[in-house]
């Protein structure tokens, strides 16, 4: 929605352009009255030409200067895109190797937890055939002996 500044140069402008197509009107009319007016008429058309000559080489170097903007904002736009590649890269680095450590030291733990299991199976083996070899009652001793 436009701003009341906004609106108001767009007002003053229909007015401004009002009065100009008042003029030429004007002008026209009179220029069918008398030669004088036509030739006012020619001058004010020139006029309006030239100035809307001007008009249109002031937005020819405007637009330049906006592509010549738009090209240097887009290079770093792109500068800033390739450095932010990097960091993303060193990070991604810095992440990847503690990563890889830990995965070892994982495998490095499951190893010893395996060894460990292994370890307490073969002593639970060791101990069932120790108690298979134990007599069910112990022997009852004499009091004499």
């Amino acid at each position: 929605m436009p701003t009341i500044e906004e609106r108001l140069q767009a007002l003053e402008k229909e007015v401004a352009e009002r009065k100009h197509s008042e003029e030429m009107l004007t002008i026209a009319v009179r220029a069918l009255v008398s030669k004088e007016a036509f030739e006012k008429l020619q001058e004010t058309v020139e006029q309006f030409q030239e100035q809307s000559g001007k008009l249109f080489n002031v937005i020819i170097n405007q637009n330049a200067l906006h592509n010549e903007r738009l090209t240097n904002l887009q290079g770093q736009v792109i500068d800033l895109d390739s450095k932010l590649d990097g960091k993303v890269t060193v990070l991604d680095n810095k992440i990847t190797g503690p990563q890889s450590e830990m995965r070892q030291r994982f495998a490095e733990q499951d190893h010893k937890i395996t060894g460990l299991q292994t370890t307490q199976a073969e002593h639970t083996t060791l101990l069932h055939q120790i108690l298979a070899r134990l007599p069910e009652q112990p022997e009852e001793k004499s009091p004499g002996n």
